[in-house]
């Protein structure tokens, strides 16, 4: 290692490694064999190459108990003092969606993993998503972290240029202070997709005179040989050999440093305070669809001229907006926060209980942009999996139904509260009085945890077009980027929200307000007037099932003659990328919604027969390969022909029932990981 810290510039290369909760064995195995193991064994080739490494704790997990050669490899290298590791969320949570209890709780966590495992002293935190709000620096002092690192995009948008950004500056919460470093977005373009030479010849020109300029490289280190076409490069092209081979021989004028090596003397270079943000890319996701194509175009053609120096002040939203722009990761992330609070207000949780918890924050489903995110159902299926059962091992085994009023989205109205022992459930009454969450405790499972197809700004048009004056060279490549090719006239988009128990009167969907009242013996009616014909649901829960009984009467003075249905959109737990398709069977009293795979299905009987109509919900949904069309599950409805004289009433009681599928195959027979 190059002995003086007083050359011109210096290098920390800050890498990220993850995979999330609910991942199969078999696609961790592949990251792990194309990048994980051959990228730690060349390094451990180049013992003068420092690095700091941040693994989410799901990943080491997963290792330790199914690559342990590479976990081994990574405790040498830490041992010979030439990894320095970060530590952070154990289960990658974004920080700034939990309380601050939790967001300790999981930075002290990893650490104590990394101290146990690996005998480091973790000293900064890796930030997930890079999300940064001030206030989790509270947390994060509190955890004993000393920095982190977020885009320089960041200290941008408050004014630092990028000639200012030669080392950390201090921040602080309630007057406890962090170092913040600047991750160079630059180096972050051109590793490993450009030619080596042209990121020392970056790093070179780059630098000021006299006072040594600290680059520091942060980004995910999937890049090096699991992203598309990167194994080929890095590995077999050679790019990452190249690229250590040259770092061996800039010693001369390059210092190779840690974050923490470089934070233990570090002398802030001024004070700063970010505005809630990440890399620019998620902050543009993070917009509503026409915001987003408007803002994507406005920064490619800023990129081209900027006279003005107006590009860094772009922003976009913050993750928060996620919140706002679908409803399905603002329940899921509010009704993480009840169980928190649940599992909290106890004096002393059940065991496993907070681990589960914790898994069920993993942040890969709390978001969407380049990659599947809130759409891939075997991710978010996973984080209602864990979710249900921490809040099970809470709840335990209840003597009696209870049904209570909360508002548990945040948006000042009350939604309604069913538990059993089987579980829970939630209706929206200002929501047409659908049911919008139907759980199961003992497996662990949300069956109406469908997302809606939502219009995406790629569905419009492609955000990401050619540059027909971009220059080409054969030894580079471009940074994965999604297509968007798609026949857009083919697409479907849903005007209303999803959820069951969703009331259709002559094919309109009610979706306004229902009036509601809930009493002390565990009955929940909801009632509202649609043409003529009022309609009231009584829910109830027993020890085995939901109960919804309708009542259809017709007030409007004359004869009424039409349909009556209700839908539901139900997503059978199914842990694992691999579905078959979801079934839906008519039984003798109702209809039943199953997977192979599931672990849980639902049965609805129905009181009286019905026609049972079906159909899939199909996205088109962006990855780094693309658009794929991904199920996100199955819309089954009952339709009734009515006759109804005046002030005649229809009825018809349906049941509920969460069902264990005791012909699925185990998690372990599908691989799916109890690590993840």
């Amino acid at each position: 290692m190059a002995a003086a810290p007083s050359s011109r510039a210096h290098l920390a290369l800050v890498i990220h490694f993850h995979q999330p909760v609910g991942n199969l064995d078999s696609v961790v195995q592949s990251a792990t064999d194309r990048c994980y193991r051959p990228f730690l064994e060349l390094l451990a080739d180049y013992p003068e190459i420092p690095m700091t490494l941040h693994y989410s704790g799901c990943l080491l997990e997963w290792m330790e108990a199914n690559a342990s050669d590479v976990t081994r490899l990574l405790r040498s290298l830490v041992e010979r003092g030439q990894v320095e590791l970060m530590t952070g969320g154990f289960y990658e949570p974004i920080l700034a969606a939990l309380p601050h209890r939790d967001r300790v709780g999981q930075v002290e966590m990893l650490t104590t993993h990394l101290r146990r495992e690996y005998l480091a002293e973790p000293r900064g935190a890796w930030l997930t998503e890079r999300v940064w709000e001030q206030e989790v620096v509270g947390a994060l002092t509190e955890a004993k972290v000393r920095y982190t690192v977020v885009d320089d995009t960041m200290f941008n948008a408050v004014g630092i240029t990028d000639t200012e950004l030669t080392g950390p500056f201090v921040t602080e919460h309630e007057g406890v202070p962090m170092l913040v470093y600047a991750g160079d977005r630059n180096l972050r373009y051109l590793i490993p997709y450009k030619r080596v030479d042209r990121v020392f010849d970056y790093i070179r020109n780059a630098s000021t005179a006299g006072e040594p300029r600290l680059f520091v490289y942060g980004d995910d280190g999937e890049k090096f040989g699991e992203w598309p076409d990167t194994f080929e490069r890095v590995y077999e092209g050679k790019w990452l050999a190249n690229f250590f081979e040259e770092l061996m021989n800039q010693r001369d004028w390059l210092y190779l440093t840690t974050l923490g090596e470089h934070s233990a003397t570090a002398i802030p270079k001024g004070r700063v305070y970010l505005p809630s943000s990440s890399y620019h890319e998620m902050m543009t996701w993070a917009l509503p669809t026409q915001a987003r194509l408007t803002v994507g175009k406005a920064r490619r053609e800023l990129e081209k001229d900027d006279p003005q120096g107006v590009l860094p002040f772009l922003l976009g939203a913050p993750w928060r907006a996620f919140l706002a722009k679908y409803p399905e990761v603002n329940h899921l992330q509010k009704r993480m926060l009840r169980v928190s609070a649940d599992i909290n207000s106890v004096d002393e949780p059940p065991d496993g209980a907070i681990r589960e918890l914790y898994r069920a924050q993993c942040n890969c489903a709390y978001w969407h942009g380049a990659f599947g995110g809130i759409y891939l159902g075997f991710m978010r299926g996973a984080l209602w999996h864990h979710l249900m059962r921490a809040e099970g091992m809470v709840a335990g085994l209840r003597s009696a139904p209870s049904v209570t009023t909360i508002d548990l989205n945040a948006d000042t109205l009350d939604e309604i509260l069913i538990r059993a022992p089987w579980g829970a459930a939630i209706l929206s009454p200002h929501q047409g009085g659908a049911l919008i969450e139907l759980d199961d405790w003992s497996v662990g499972a949300n069956v109406l945890a469908v997302v809606g197809r939502h219009r995406e700004a790629y569905h419009l048009e492609d955000e990401n077009p050619s540059d027909p004056d971009a220059e080409t060279d054969a030894d580079e490549m471009q940074a994965s980027q999604p297509r968007s090719d798609v026949d857009r006239d083919s697409l479907v988009f849903d005007e209303y929200a999803r959820g069951a128990l969703v009331d259709i009167v002559d094919g309109h969907r009610v979706t306004d307000a229902y009036e509601y009242s809930v009493d002390e013996g565990g009955l929940a009616r909801l009632w509202t007037s649609v043409d003529g014909l009022r309609i009231e649901k009584k829910v109830s829960a027993d020890a085995e099932e939901l109960v919804a009984a309708y009542e259809i009467t017709n007030d409007s003075g004359s004869r009424y003659e039409g349909t009556f249905a209700t839908e539901a959109s139900v997503m059978p737990l199914n842990l694992g990328r691999e579905l078959t398709e979801i079934k839906v069977e008519e039984t003798g009293s109702g209809w039943r919604v199953t997977q192979d795979e599931a672990e849980v299905v639902l049965e609805v009987d129905l009181g009286v027969t019905a026609r049972i109509e079906h159909e899939p919900i199909d996205t088109a949904s962006t990855s780094l390969e693309g658009l794929k069309q991904m199920t996100q599950g199955v819309a089954v409805t009952a339709l009734w022909d009515l006759a109804l004289d005046a002030g005649e009433t229809f009825s018809v009681e349906t049941r509920w029932r969460l069902v264990a599928n005791t012909a699925a195959l185990t998690k372990m027979e599908r691989g799916v990981s109890a690590a993840l």
